[in-house]
């Protein structure tokens, strides 16, 4: 079958398949992969966080952040710490390691950000517009809104995450 004749769920996965491919394998230079490199940055915006609410930023099951945890800390790129309150719960934490990855890989995309041509620009906006359309990522307005539908108020609503951002 050509490829044009694929339905359009066909075509993004497609992509998003040899997209991540792709960069795994540039991230194997830095010696992380993309699930790593996600994790590393949310871990890099909260400074702590426990597995549980890191699976929830990353959209995962809570038993696949604890075995990606595992191998980022034994990389020394984390720390996890037992709350004394639950033994059970642990929070985790950028090493100085961690820090410096996030850097090197910051570095790596602005040199091949600068390398590609601007309609990946173009493409990534009606990605992004797609993926909320979908109900994927809500905007932060909507995001606000229905907390306070639930009973919370905006001001005291956190700032919408958007994995999207890279």
């Amino acid at each position: 079958m050509d490829i044009a004749q694929w339905p359009t769920n066909r075509l993004l996965n497609t992509a998003a398949r040899l997209s991540s491919n792709r960069e795994n394998e540039r991230l194997r230079r830095l010696g992380t992969t993309h699930a790593g490199l996600l994790t590393l940055r949310v871990l890099g915006r909260t400074n702590s966080i426990t597995q549980v609410e890191l699976a929830r930023e990353l959209r995962v099951q809570a038993q696949t952040t604890g075995k990606l945890l595992e191998r980022l800390e034994a990389r020394g790129l984390i720390v996890r710490t037992r709350i004394d309150d639950d033994r059970r719960v642990f929070i985790a934490n950028l090493t100085p390691a961690g820090v410096a990855m996030l850097q090197r890989a910051r570095a790596m995309e602005d040199e091949e950000e600068q390398a590609t041509d601007r309609s990946d620009a173009v493409l990534r906006e009606e990605l992004i517009a797609h993926i909320r359309d979908l109900g994927g990522f809500p905007h932060a307005a909507e995001q606000r809104n229905l907390r306070v539908v639930a009973g919370g108020h905006p001001e005291d609503a956190p700032s919408a995450r958007d994995l999207t951002a890279g």
